[in-house]
């Protein structure tokens, strides 16, 4: 008799190996649960949707010391009790916001940072723009207006009867396509070159060739069309055997056949020159066509080179840098198969030269007693104690090149305090700086190549020496290497690489911008939040616990997305469209619902991988109720068998019977019903030749 122990779930979720080969005590799903200070897998509290926003209104979320905001760019509309509107308006007073890049508090007041609809990006505080950033790149917009996946088409081709008399010898003996007689028989002339044509026509339909034509007349001209779509017919001419009188002429071979296929958009260029990476198909939607354009341009770089933002199914192209040289270069678009854009060409437009303000920046962070910006290759940092002056008059204002420090650092993503520094996050480089009111005193400490962040509000401070951050390889973190203080990058995600990974790339760079890091304050968890999942780390190095797992964003089961995300007086508040939701909700007790949590553990071999097992029994330690399964093929992780739902802990009673002959067994555990639940050993019971712990 052998005992399998699984004792605790401190490796949590590992992906860095086989199902087969991890070892106990990790999982390969915990899902809506995560480990607890004592190595268990509880279920995790509920979304309680909160509040609800006027519909289409607001965008972001973010909050100072006593409460939650969200911003739009009309009058402020009726607000929920709670929740703060703050107006940010466009210099045009039309153009809508679309979304918020950055927010950051300086002074209990609101330092944000805001996109609008035609692309174009302005700071404000506490509601009021902050006139020394401009938006000074040359822009042009259309909208994608039409397209959608054109039918295939049958060729068609002509000929003319022109000429004969009413005479048994007179006929069109023959009418071929490509050696085919697509007639069948003769047909006399009747005297009259249009009812000839009729029953010429007549007759193809009656008769079935191989490969099969139709036809109709018009008149005197009879046109032959392909039974068959697409274009294999195309360029077969008709040859016609006629005796006696009659005559034909105009014969025209078959065209116009085609295949189905989507509209496409083969080209975009700005003054002649190519500004698209590959051409781009009409795909499912005309939002979802613009968000390819945008991609298609963003991922090509074109001398000059172009950016673009997507909104919906506007794109707006944008110029790289500032300026009124492009101003009036022309855009022309090339496009097929009815993709219809709007307008389809234009000029750009909107480029002002570079002067005593300068290109507003996609990032902002207060350090100390300054605002510091992440400007194209510039950090930019205000004045001492005045968040919005940032001209050299103001004292302490000034700017440093990145890129000048070290090559990668042209488009800077992200700023944090490190230790005494911060760190400059650009997508494959990151620089460590030492920074000071006197911007004399500012001093370069470190930079680290082929690691950054193209997800800059991911960057999250995590414990008192610590960042994390999404890179392109998974999540990251920088801590000091040693005493000295000398920053270095941890794989502190690599046992969720794969699946992190694999979703990065399934996102659109917008996509990518938008995902969040923040730390869920009641138990100090960093959370990873993709619109539709959120990876959970879970670290209690004095209980030596190490764990990741995700959460499904939903209630009762019901997914929804999450578009936005911060921390306020202890909560973790979730953005949803027009709805705000409360991890836990806002009552003096944490809330649950009836989410299954979800637990695998690897498949298990009592150290005799390859020996039959006769197993005869499983005890759980659990509260709550779960459906108890058994999965015994490594070749299929989705094939398991129900043994039983428990709701209480077994080792006091008899043993739950589970009657099955494997080399391995994974068990899966799915909480059912309301309320909190909690897995926190089990125990699997066989007859084998070996007995070990797994």
């Amino acid at each position: 008799m052998g005992t399998i122990w699984l004792k605790d779930f401190k490796g949590g979720l590992d992906t860095r190996r086989m199902a087969v080969t991890l070892p106990g005590g990790s999982v390969i799903r915990g899902k809506d649960g995560h480990t607890n200070r004592g190595g268990e897998f509880e279920q995790r509290a509920a979304f309680v949707e909160e509040f609800e926003l006027p519909a289409g209104l607001t965008v972001g979320l973010s909050n100072d010391r006593s409460g939650l905001y969200v911003f739009g760019s009309v009058a402020a509309p009726a607000m929920p009790r709670g929740v703060t509107y703050q107006r940010l308006q466009h210099p045009d007073g039309i153009t809508p916001i679309f979304r918020i890049l950055s927010t950051d508090l300086f002074a209990n007041k609101i330092y944000a940072v805001a996109e609008f609809g035609d692309g174009t990006v302005y700071h404000y505080y506490d509601g009021v723009r902050v006139t020394d950033w401009q938006d000074g790149r040359a822009r042009f917009s259309f909208r994608v207006t039409g397209g959608g996946i054109q039918p295939a088409t049958a060729a068609t081709g002509s000929f003319t009867v022109s000429g004969g008399s009413a005479s048994v010898v007179n006929t069109f003996a023959e009418v071929k396509l490509n050696g085919v007689d697509i007639l069948g028989a003769p047909v006399q002339h009747t005297g009259n070159n249009s009812t000839t044509a009729a029953a010429i026509a007549a007759q193809i339909n009656t008769f079935i060739s191989a490969p099969n034509y139709t036809a109709a007349a018009v008149g005197a001209v009879v046109n032959i069309t392909a039974s068959a779509t697409g274009t294999a017919a195309n360029g077969l001419s008709p040859v016609l055997t006629l005796t006696g009188d009659v005559a034909a002429t105009g014969i025209t071979a078959l065209s116009g056949g085609t295949v189905s296929a989507p509209s496409h958009l083969a080209d975009i260029t700005v003054n002649g020159v190519s500004i698209l990476n590959v051409a781009v198909d009409w795909a499912t939607s005309n939002e979802a066509t613009a968000e390819a354009i945008g991609a298609s341009i963003n991922a090509y770089a074109s001398t000059p080179d172009y950016t673009a933002t997507v909104v919906g199914d506007k794109v707006n192209v944008i110029a790289v840098t500032t300026g009124t040289g492009p101003n009036g270069f022309a855009v022309a678009t090339s496009v097929l198969r009815n993709l219809v854009l709007t307008p389809g060409s234009g000029v750009l437009a909107g480029g002002v030269a570079p002067g005593v303000v300068f290109q507003a920046g996609t990032f902002a962070k207060t350090v100390g007693s300054k605002v510091y910006v992440a400007s194209g290759p510039n950090l930019h940092f205000s004045g001492v104690q005045l968040p919005t002056g940032f001209q050299s008059l103001n004292v302490g204002a000034g700017f440093i090149d990145m890129s000048t420090e070290a090559a990668g650092s042209e488009e800077l993503q992200a700023i944090a305090t490190y230790l005494q520094y911060i760190a400059v996050f650009a997508g494959r480089v990151t620089q460590i700086w030492y920074v000071d009111p006197d911007p004399d005193l500012n001093k370069k400490a470190q930079v680290l190549y082929n690691t950054g962040t193209i997800s800059p509000r991911t960057v999250t401070q995590f414990g008192d020496n610590g960042l994390f951050y999404l890179d392109e390889s998974g999540l990251r973190s920088l801590k000091a290497r040693d005493s000295s203080n000398a920053a270095s990058t941890t794989d502190i995600g690599i046992p969720v690489d794969t699946p992190v990974v694999a979703k990065l790339a399934s996102l659109t760079p917008l996509q990518r911008s938008q995902v969040l890091g923040l730390i869920e304050p009641s138990s100090g968890r960093f959370w990873l939040i993709f619109p539709d999942e959120i990876f959970v780390f879970s670290l209690f190095e004095g209980s030596k616990i190490s764990a990741w797992s995700t959460y499904t964003p939903a209630v009762d089961n019901v997914a929804f997305t999450v578009n936005d995300a911060i921390v306020l007086k202890k909560k973790v508040y979730l953005r949803s469209g027009d709805k705000i939701y409360v991890y836990g909700g806002l009552g003096t007790t944490v809330a649950y619902d009836s989410t299954s949590p979800e637990l695998w553990t690897p498949y298990l071999d009592a150290g005799a991988p390859a020996k039959k097992k006769q197993f005869n029994g499983i005890d759980v330690a659990c509260e709550g109720e779960w459906i108890v399964s058994a999965g015994m093929s490594p070749k299929n992780l989705l094939a398991s068998d129900k043994i039983a739902t428990v709701d209480n802990t077994t080792y006091e009673d008899e043993r739950i019977p589970f009657e099955a002959e494997a080399t391995h067994v994974s068990l899966r555990f799915k909480g059912v019903g309301s309320g909190p639940k909690k897995i926190g050993a089990a125990a699997i019971h066989f007859v084998g030749e070996q007995a070990d712990d797994g």
